[in-house]
């Protein structure tokens, strides 16, 4: 679907309007760690947005680069090139590039074989970030139809609970050094319906009570982590 037009047709800016909200939490994370880097490189980086928002709130990184497998992708990417930023329409574990930080962020759950996939990812930078949706919850359980459109629409074929992503980040060899929660992006934007303001307001406070309760159960919620 990342090469047909398939995906293009049902996400006509590849996930542009996400990124100034994305990069932010990624520096965030950056920043509470105390981290510098010389090189970020992004595998699955779509429309480039990311590093392109990146690359102003990190002006002393002197290289980024990006990788897609989509030529659609890589396309909008290209428009935003500068002297330090560029984008590649590769496969990067074909490849034998190491950066300081690698960022792979809601790619995860689009790959075939996510342990494999993984795996050749190791030592292939200092540092990495992920960003991961844990699209498994007690309401998309009860509600699959939820998974369906995730699935049908982004491309979601695997779906993932906070507990699955952290077995998986051990069993292939990282090493977690921090994590947190990202709120839904729906909770985020300014404009939403009263169905979604109640859910919203309902997220928030339960949120409040048990962070951990709230994402088993309602659901929502992405993992940004830091590993090594």
């Amino acid at each position: 679907m990342y090469n047909n037009g398939v995906y293009l047709k049902n996400n006509s800016n590849w996930g542009a309007s996400d990124a100034p909200v994305k990069s932010k939490w990624i520096h965030r994370i950056i920043q509470k760690n105390q981290l510098s880097f010389q090189s970020v490189a992004e595998v699955g980086t779509g429309s480039g947005a990311i590093l392109t928002e990146l690359s102003h709130l990190l002006p002393g990184v002197k290289e980024w680069t990006g990788y897609d497998i989509s030529a659609h992708a890589i396309e909008i990417a290209k428009k935003a090139e500068t002297n330090n930023l560029s984008f590649y329409h590769e496969d990067f574990i074909q490849l034998s590039t190491f950066s300081d930080c690698l960022l792979i962020i809601d790619v995860i759950e689009h790959v075939e074989n996510y342990y494999e996939f993984l795996l050749k990812l190791r030592k292939r930078a200092a540092y990495y970030i992920f960003h991961i949706p844990l699209d498994l919850s007690c309401r998309t359980l009860l509600k699959p139809h939820i998974l369906k459109q995730q699935r049908s629409s982004v491309g979601h074929i695997h779906y993932f609970s906070r507990d699955m992503v952290l077995w998986m980040l051990e069993d292939t060899g990282y090493t977690i050094a921090d994590w947190f929660y990202t709120k839904p992006l729906l909770d985020i934007e300014p404009q939403q319906s009263v169905k979604n303001k109640i859910k919203k307001v309902l997220r928030n406070g339960a949120f409040a009570i048990s962070k951990h309760r709230s994402a088993d159960v309602l659901g929502g919620y992405s993992m940004m982590i830091l590993a090594e």
